[in-house]
């Protein structure tokens, strides 16, 4: 079975046949009369919610685990949009991967956007020093290139192959332009940028191809901990311990109240640029996939969207130029 365009069947009411990627565990909820699942199917440009109201069909999914499915689903629309599934089954086509479902960032516009920013910061104060180290860290064997590679989230922002370190460098832009709104934080500039680069860099151990890994309960702000511990005496040779050990509030505190409350000044700014970029984009994740002229965001609801397009000049031969001369003309 092909795999199923998830975007072209995302049609309320609209049946569609394929193979689709189940990549994190769903969830058994409890309906009014019986139980129900909910999950993702995931693709190369998106994830789509889906259901299963039947018992006797959700099991064929408990039973066998995240995989690739063979599927028969129809588009909903209730509260926003998903896909019933009406037929299940393993996909047992050795010509297709789960790789060929993964959404992924373009690896010249990561490449790019991180040559920019690291210079943009160099202007600023951050220093050849903590650029040698940020280097020495993210290309460390143990993460085994996954920096570059592994997805920011699951479920949220930039869940996408590259996502991570998209996310990283957003987050050192933003930290640039406070560099020039307060130009007292340069004399931190190292400290800041290096605290950004390695926040979330656990994420590399607790996923796995944007699905949570083995241990994941062990969350990336232990890892990191875990893991930065062996640059413990370079990183003091080559600043303080009060440089490292505020690294470390960073880590453990970038969450802000959703975590280890921070604990320090760097941790509550990198706490905020985390949660502005995160959040930043989840707004904008939440306009490209919207399947109305609504946007309905979990946190508040229904949102009217931004009117991106709509104040563009139109050519004066176009069609839609000529068809309102004329409407005008009336």
């Amino acid at each position: 079975m092909a795999i199923l365009n998830l975007k072209e069947a995302a049609v309320n009411g609209k049946v569609s046949q394929g193979s689709v990627l189940i990549n994190t565990p769903p969830l058994v909820r409890s309906g009014k009369k019986n139980d129900y699942m909910v999950g993702q199917f995931l693709s190369p440009d998106d994830s789509y919610e889906f259901k299963i109201w039947e018992e006797d069909i959700f099991s064929i999914v408990r039973a066998n685990g995240t995989g690739i499915y063979d599927v028969e689903v129809i588009g909903a629309d209730f509260n926003g949009f998903y896909f019933t599934v009406k037929k299940i089954e393993p996909s047992h086509d050795k010509n297709i991967s789960k790789h060929d479902f993964l959404p992924s960032i373009p690896r010249d516009y990561i490449n790019n956007q991180w040559r920019e920013t690291v210079k943009r910061l160099s202007s600023k104060g951050v220093s050849d020093t903590c650029w040698g180290i940020v280097q020495e860290v993210i290309t460390d064997p143990e993460l085994e290139n996954r920096f570059t590679v592994e997805g920011a989230a699951v479920f949220y922002h930039d869940n996408k192959i590259g996502g991570l370190v998209n996310h990283t460098t957003k987050m050192l832009n933003i930290l640039a332009s406070l560099l020039d709104n307060n130009r007292e934080l340069r004399e931190c500039s190292d400290l800041l940028a290096f605290s950004i680069t390695v926040h979330d860099i656990g994420k590399v151990f607790e996923y796995q191809d944007l699905a949570p890994s083995e241990f994941w309960y062990a969350n990336h702000r232990v890892r990191g901990i875990e893991f930065l511990a062996k640059y413990k005496e370079k990183i003091i040779d080559l600043y303080d311990e009060t440089f490292y050990r505020q690294v470390q509030s960073v880590i453990s505190g970038h969450h802000g109240d959703f975590g280890d409350r921070p604990t320090s000044v760097a941790a509550g700014i990198v706490h905020y640029i985390d949660t502005l970029e995160s959040q930043t984009t989840s707004l904008i994740e939440a306009v490209n996939t919207a399947k109305t002229d609504r946007i309905r965001y979990a946190d508040w609801g229904f949102l009217e969207p931004l009117p991106i397009g709509k104040f563009k000049p139109i050519p004066e031969d176009s069609p839609e130029a000529l068809e309102s001369y004329f409407i005008d003309q009336k």
